[in-house]
């Protein structure tokens, strides 16, 4: 029984020896390569939907005081996506200057570039003076508004592209100013501009109207026209 034992352990140990042998001689005996490719076109001429200011990864939510508005629609590959429609509410004239901020909790403005160039871009804004709504003659002489302290984050987390920059500005007549631009190698993909409140008003974005302009039982609008040229400025 125990020379059957020893001629099976004896077998085994000689099995394993060849086979370590074996393979420690292995040879490779043919090789070979694959090649992978992807191409990329310019984007479409679709547009882009708007995105959640707020974290772009969560849905979009309805602001209740811009509750209709779906967006520009505007189509690609370069395009201004999204504008707040910006609300000061109702106020009580008073015998000074006053500042008033806007009710809207987190507008924003968002650009998408799709081109695949990296070329940059620039977004300029102006406005036209506060009129009434019933009477053109009257307005708001000297109003100022303000945007300030935008916050420039991607509609994508993943986004590799350096981000485009945001100015503060002030408008007072009609002249365009600069409020995001994208240097070359910058602001590729969907990009957004916020002026998120920090407190229960949004002192990002102000209007100074001057003591003596407004009148009573009065709704006085202006409009703000957006620009958006293909190269930085």
């Amino acid at each position: 029984m125990k020379k059957k034992l020893l001629l099976i352990s004896l077998f085994l140990v000689n099995s394993y020896i060849l086979l370590d042998v074996s393979e420690a001689h292995a040879e490779t005996t043919s090789q070979a390569k694959s090649l992978n490719s992807i191409k990329f076109l310019e984007g479409g001429s679709e547009s882009t939907n708007p995105v959640n200011p707020i974290d772009p990864d969560l849905p979009v939510e309805v602001d209740p005081v811009d509750p209709n508005n779906p967006g520009t629609n505007n189509p690609g590959p370069l395009s201004i996506d999204f504008i707040s429609n910006i609300q000061f509410g109702n106020n009580k004239i008073n015998g000074k200057d006053t500042v008033y901020s806007a009710l809207n909790k987190s507008p924003y403005v968002q650009v998408t570039d799709v081109r695949g160039t990296e070329a940059g871009w620039e977004l300029k804004v102006a406005a036209s003076e506060f009129t009434s709504t019933e009477n053109p003659k009257d307005v708001l002489k000297g109003a100022e508004l303000t945007f300030k302290n935008a916050a420039v984050k991607s509609a994508s987390k993943g986004n590799v592209s350096q981000p485009p920059t945001s100015s503060d500005v002030t408008l007072i007549n009609s002249d365009a100013q600069t409020i995001m631009n994208a240097d070359e190698n910058q602001g590729s993909g969907t990009w957004l501009s916020t002026w998120t409140a920090n407190s229960e008003v949004n002192e990002n974005v102000q209007l100074k109207v001057l003591s003596g302009s407004a009148k009573a039982n009065t709704e006085y609008t202006a409009e703000l026209n957006w620009s958006l040229s293909d190269a930085p400025k």
